[in-house]
């Protein structure tokens, strides 16, 4: 549904200098673009580990005017207030814009799952 209002969607995850880190984002985006074409989502890292926000728009397409930002993060911190915000600001172009959505656990349908993997470890079913 989303995917509609955008050229692409950018996944943004947090980074870490581990490299083993990196894997269950990457096989998140495998998952991913299982589903949904490779060339509509990417996966980059705000610090620490690469690919960059910038390293992504270097490689898409001149057309790929309006790209979404959607946080692969819990909630909303000092990085998505602040500095990530910031960031796409300067990045903004007249010829690409960059939206940042609300991070993946603001969803309702991740609140619950969570919750219920939490909950699972804690009681005797």
């Amino acid at each position: 549904m989303q995917l509609e209002q955008y050229d692409h969607i950018i996944l943004l995850a947090h980074g870490s200098s581990d490299p083993r880190w990196k894997i269950t984002f990457e096989q998140l985006l495998a998952r991913v673009t299982g589903v949904v074409s490779e060339d509509k989502v990417t996966l980059a890292y705000m610090e620490l580990c690469k690919p960059s926000i910038e390293d992504v728009l270097v490689i898409l397409p001149p057309e790929t005017a309006n790209i979404a930002v959607f946080p692969l993060f819990f909630a909303q911190g000092r990085h998505l207030r602040v500095d990530v915000p910031k960031q796409l600001e300067e990045l903004n172009t007249e010829q690409r814009t960059l939206t940042l959505l609300n991070p993946i656990g603001d969803d309702p349908e991740v609140v619950s799952a969570m919750e219920k993997a939490i909950t699972s470890k804690l009681t005797d079913d």
